[in-house]
């Protein structure tokens, strides 16, 4: 197990830092830990591992004590929950405050690592090996001449995975070209892809080229292209096949180079089974296919995209908080992410720093439970492994966090309930923990 220390500094300024062995806290240069807080004195307090961990119930439990140095003053406060303490084990996850210093410990694992993404482009954020998985695989494939077809739910950052292909492939220095073929009208369609002539029809009164012949020497990226009516896939198909541009009103064809790029949040197999999309369209624009895992099966990303969110608005987010929404199920994925922490930093005022569990309550209300199709047992989206996590959120919510009832509701033993957890990630602070830290 590997461990880290979270560390808000009375600025509101928030870092992490790996723990091992022994640190001492203060204000001095010499410390292992410098803290940046005119409250504590040079040498504060010392963090130390002990042989066994102390376990109290803990899913993760931590090895960590820490204890005041003698000489510290007395008006120097150490606080753990409401407690003042001399020398005590710090719990995993449960906050603790040095001066006007807040702390908390918390496991973490080796950083994945990840492939280097280009600079001067959004990034597409991953800590979890799921999404490292996907961005080797981008990396990879970026170097091919192959279609790329993205498939995953609204929000998951298609948009960005496709321009960071762009710029991993051999076409980086020529033009992106994003549609979103989901607000094309069918009037309007071929002319927005293929271009039009001048006259072609009422309104044409210049010559433009579409969104294939801008995209030459490219790439196309067609966003929502279940969308497209079939006599578009038709045309389009027929570009794959040769190159061919034929504008809307021209007697001749012209001819691009483009790579294209294609996603939908639609089950493109289904649509092809139906009827609603060619299939030999389907193979040619899904040579490769991405599969983006949605945010609700990586809780490590959903931390990683929180804190960044919540950086840019000049905000940190407290543990409970970060677990809180670690049990939302995040039907709109990243984009529902950061419209929330958007929503919670903008009702808590411009002088609260620290968003706290309460500033998320809306997640929980009856209203975005009942439109939250990811939540109801029925729904088509869930795999079983995703509706075994939302049933075991779902009972510890209702049990307010205490294991052994949640353990009963589920009507399993409270020790399958720890490994279940495990196998889900699910990290948080127990009922009485709860209490303790309030």
């Amino acid at each position: 197990m590997f461990w880290q220390i979270r560390i808000q500094a009375p600025s509101g300024e928030t870092r992490t830092l790996p723990l091992k062995g022994s640190s001492t806290l203060g204000r001095s240069e010499e410390c292992s830990i410098v803290l940046k807080d005119p409250t504590i004195p040079q040498e504060a307090a010392v963090l130390w591992a002990a042989s066994e961990p102390q376990c109290f119930g803990e899913t993760d439990p931590s090895p960590f004590w820490i204890r005041m140095n003698e000489e510290s003053p007395e008006k120097c406060n150490l606080t753990l929950g409401d407690l003042r303490i001399r020398e005590a084990h710090v719990p995993a996850q449960i906050p603790f405050q040095l001066g006007e210093t807040l702390f908390s410990i918390e496991p973490t694992e080796p950083q994945t690592y990840l492939p280097e993404q280009p600079s001067g482009i959004r990034h597409w954020k991953t800590t979890s090996e799921e999404g490292a998985r996907v961005l080797w695989m981008a990396q990879k494939t970026a170097n091919t001449p192959l279609s790329i077809y993205l498939a995953g739910e609204t929000g998951t950052g298609k948009e960005v995975l496709a321009h960071l292909i762009h710029n991993w492939s051999a076409r980086a220095s020529g033009p992106f070209i994003p549609i979103n073929c989901g607000a094309l009208t069918l009037s309007l369609a071929e002319s927005e892809l293929f271009g039009h002539v001048k006259g072609a029809f009422t309104g044409a009164f210049t010559h433009r080229p579409g969104a294939l012949m801008q995209a030459h020497n490219g790439t196309l990226f067609l966003d929502e292209v279940a969308d497209l009516s079939l006599d578009i896939q038709v045309k389009l198909l027929r570009f794959l096949e040769n190159g061919e541009i034929r504008p809307v009103g021209a007697d001749r064809s012209t001819r691009a180079d483009v790579r294209l790029l294609c996603a939908t949040h639609q089950p493109l197999k289904k649509l092809v089974e139906e009827g609603k999309f060619r299939r030999d369209l389907y193979y040619r624009i899904a040579s490769v296919t991405l599969e983006i895992p949605p945010l609700r099966t990586r809780p490590k990303d959903i931390e990683l995209l929180a804190r960044e969110f919540g950086a840019e608005l000049d905000r940190t987010l407290s543990p409970r908080a970060l677990h809180r929404l670690q049990a939302h199920a995040w039907p709109g994925n990243v984009r529902e992410l950061r419209h929330a922490i958007e929503r919670a930093s903008g009702l808590a005022g411009p002088f609260c720093k620290l968003l706290q569990e309460d500033a998320f309550e809306f997640l929980l209300s009856s209203d975005a439970l009942t439109h939250t199709p990811e939540l109801e047992l029925g729904s088509a989206a869930l795999t079983l492994c995703e509706m075994e996590r939302v049933l075991i959120l779902k009972a510890l919510k209702i049990c307010e966090g205490n294991r052994r009832k949640a353990a009963k509701v589920l009507g399993v033993a409270r020790s399958t309930l720890f490994v279940m957890l495990k196998r889900h990630q699910i990290q948080g602070p127990r009922h009485d923990a709860l209490k303790f830290a309030s």
